[in-house]
């Protein structure tokens, strides 16, 4: 029995000697998915804060006296160049044409007397009837009487514009404001009333202030609004909605100097405004294009930030992780432009950067499908 004992210890311990001793075995690394940066000219837009203004705005006033006869169009009605708005009474402007008509008359009829008296003088000199002192009498009253028929008609004219004045038209095709008179009252007075004001609504102008440092590329490039064959290019609006005008705005205009103050430069942007969607003093954000050649992207979402800036994952030829602090450009759909810290061949993280580290090292998963190169326009800057 004793033998049977020992000699089952002895099998356990042979057994429990030959088992594999227990080792550590490592996890494998991490999975990543990894995407090269696309390189491809895009357009990206800056914002500029604008404001919108009327293309051509009047203040329309009484230029005489009186009072206001009729008032003849509708609030905020739109008119056309040369309709009728406002009658100033004419009576006595009228009276004033009559009498100036009157005088004309009379002057004119004092230089007939005065040019016949003068022939007939110079006639009788001729026989020693009259003196040479009558004759100088007689040329200096024709003289004085083609002086006073001047006058006569200067009179005439000066009151015939008073009488034109009593009737107020459209300087130009408009929209016109609330009048601010009613019929009846006394215009005039002292001073030019303001009777309403009338604004152009199409074309429309946005101005805007560009800063010197990005107007730079503009000026190197010989574009501006004082050449005819390099002008700026056509500008974007967007509005307080956050939504684009429909329309593209011509740049038509700029100080002819940068404000020393603000180190700006007042630029404007001309809309056709074709539909009447802008009203003058709205505002809103213009967006300036600029191309970028080949400019190399990365999803937006492989940026990620520290302390020390913006930065993204890659993978070397090791399939170890480094980090490439880069300088971020505008966004371009879904995808960043990166100005600077990142070269068009690296693998760049796009999957599973929770799970990288600079320094460890990686799985790469399939590849994402590179999307074709193509010219792409960028929404503005953020």
């Amino acid at each position: 029995m004793n033998k049977l004992l020992v000699f089952s210890a002895l099998s356990t311990l042979l057994l429990v000697g030959c088992t594999p001793k227990n080792e550590f075995q490592p996890p494998p690394p991490p999975e990543v998915g990894v995407q090269k940066p696309t390189v491809k000219d895009v357009t990206v837009f800056q914002r500029f804060p604008g404001r919108l203004v009327a293309s051509d705005e009047a203040v329309i006033r009484a230029r005489v006296k009186g009072f206001l006869k009729t008032i003849n169009f509708e609030d905020g009605q739109r008119v056309k160049k040369g309709d009728l708005l406002f009658t100033i009474e004419p009576d006595q402007y009228q009276a004033a044409v009559n009498s100036a008509k009157a005088q004309v008359a009379q002057a004119k009829a004092a230089l007939k007397l005065a040019d016949a008296t003068l022939k007939r003088n110079q006639k009788a000199f001729e026989t020693k009837a009259v003196s040479e002192v009558d004759v100088l009498t007689a040329e200096a009253n024709k003289d004085e009487a083609a002086a006073a028929v001047l006058a006569a008609e200067a009179a005439l004219d000066n009151a015939e514009i008073d009488l034109s004045y009593t009737e107020i038209h459209a300087p130009f095709d408009g929209r016109v404001a609330r009048r601010t008179l009613s019929v009846g009252n006394l215009v005039g007075s002292g001073e030019s009333t303001q009777l309403t004001t009338l604004v152009v609504e199409a074309p429309i102008d946005v101005f805007f202030n560009v800063d010197e440092r990005t107007l730079m590329p503009y000026l190197r490039a010989g574009l501006g609004t004082t050449n005819e064959k390099k002008k700026m290019p056509p500008v974007k609006l967007e509005l307080a909605d956050g939504k684009q005008h429909s329309e593209e705005g011509i740049v038509d205009y700029s100080d002819p100097e940068i404000d020393p103050n603000t180190g700006t430069l007042r630029i404007r942007a001309d809309f056709a405004n074709a539909k009447v969607k802008l009203i003058p003093g709205m505002y809103g954000n213009i967006l300036l294009p600029s191309e970028i050649e080949q400019a190399i992207l990365v999803p937006d979402q492989a940026l990620q930030r520290d302390l020390s800036g913006s930065f993204v994952l890659v993978v070397n030829a090791e399939n170890v992780v480094e980090s490439r602090y880069v300088e971020r450009g505008e966004l371009v759909g879904t995808d960043r432009i990166i100005i600077e810290g990142l070269q068009a061949g690296e693998q760049v993280i796009v999957e599973g950067i929770q799970r990288a580290r600079p320094g460890i090292p990686v799985r790469i998963a399939q590849s994402q499908a590179q999307p074709a190169d193509e010219k792409e326009a960028a929404p503005a800057a953020e």
